[in-house]
């Protein structure tokens, strides 16, 4: 009989410094799903219950970091070579359920936590790995996507004892429309897509946001690089503009209302408060894609936030000196 192959695992001390940091930024955690068998590592999944200030489930593997993950070499010395992995469910999530309805988001952290071992690839910020058919019975969600953790910058890292990172990275399941979305264009501007109105949260009948722009019949198709921002490109922009090709008639900075939010929002000027009121007839796209429909925007896209042009008579742009931003109530 051959040997067997101890699995992977963390140090005394590395994993009591894994366990304060999930602790600290995520919650505390009593009760842990335990690898009866393990193959390469040895994968926990910590249960972190729902609380006042955090109402949902919160299940962050314990272990995946313990393997150094084959890293392309151009990125050798980035840091990225360790990680681990989170999602976050409704209160109501059955975690005691093994009907597959209820099992699949346990399931995919495990399958990620072991795919750079099986694989001897990496996986970090933004890289998708699709399922090939719905996760369930009772989604069409088919596709993870790797983001940054819900509550702050302080919770992707965690330094160990001997120096290393071991990056945390939050498990957001997508549609197949925003897969190729993304695909086409970035993780940045799928998540701009989203306009900061995604919950972290898993929902598993949630607005594709993909199915919404693929069913648009777009008036530019081939988007090419007018702008060089360098800060948040996400804005709002009507079908007016994108569907119908009219010309920006106003546009107005507001302070950004999500994270990738450029504040600016464009319209024609002849939408009706019933057209505007319809979310269907306008989208988040990026800054350069709106001035590929209306160049005429670039040179007032510097403009302070609180800031809004309409175009005159002449067909030239100027400052309306009236408009202020809404007030929230």
């Amino acid at each position: 009989m051959g040997k067997s192959i101890k699995p992977v695992v963390y140090t005394e001390e590395e994993i009591d410094c894994i366990e304060q940091h999930i602790e600290k930024h995520f919650g505390a955690f009593e009760h842990v799903f335990h690898e009866v068998a393990s193959s390469g590592i040895h994968v926990d999944i910590c249960i972190i219950p729902p609380s006042e200030t955090k109402p949902f489930y919160t299940l962050v593997t314990m272990g995946m970091g313990a393997h150094r993950m084959t890293l392309p070499d151009r990125l050798q010395q980035s840091g990225l070579s360790r990680a681990e992995l989170l999602v976050t469910l409704p209160p109501d999530w059955k975690l005691d359920d093994s009907d597959e309805k209820w099992y699949w988001p346990i399931r995919w952290l495990k399958i990620l936590a072991r795919l750079p071992v099986d694989m001897d690839t990496w996986l970090g910020w933004g890289h998708t790995v699709p399922s090939g058919e719905p996760f369930a019975e009772n989604t069409t969600l088919s596709t993870m996507l790797l983001v940054d953790p819900y509550p702050d910058e302080a919770s992707m890292l965690c330094t160990l004892p001997g120096g290393e990172a071991v990056h945390f990275y939050q498990l957001f399941p997508l549609y197949e429309e925003e897969t190729d979305f993304k695909r086409q264009h970035d993780t940045q501007k799928l998540l701009a897509l989203f306009g900061g109105e995604v919950s972290h949260v898993l929902n598993v009948g949630r607005k594709n946001y993909g199915l919404s722009v693929s069913a648009k019949n777009f008036a530019i198709t081939d988007i090419r690089p007018l702008i060089d921002w360098g800060g948040a490109e996400g804005c709002f922009a009507t079908d007016r503009i994108m569907v119908d090709a009219s010309k920006v008639g106003f546009m107005y900075r507001e302070m950004p209302e999500y994270e990738g939010d450029s504040g600016w929002r464009f319209a024609a000027g002849d939408e009706t408060a019933e057209y505007m009121d319809n979310p269907a007839n306008s989208g988040i796209y990026m800054l350069n894609t709106v001035a590929n429909y209306d160049p005429d925007i670039i040179s007032y896209l510097k403009a302070d936030y609180g800031t809004a042009f309409f175009r005159n008579e002449k067909g030239a742009f100027e400052r309306d000196d009236n408009w202020e931003p809404e007030k929230e109530e």
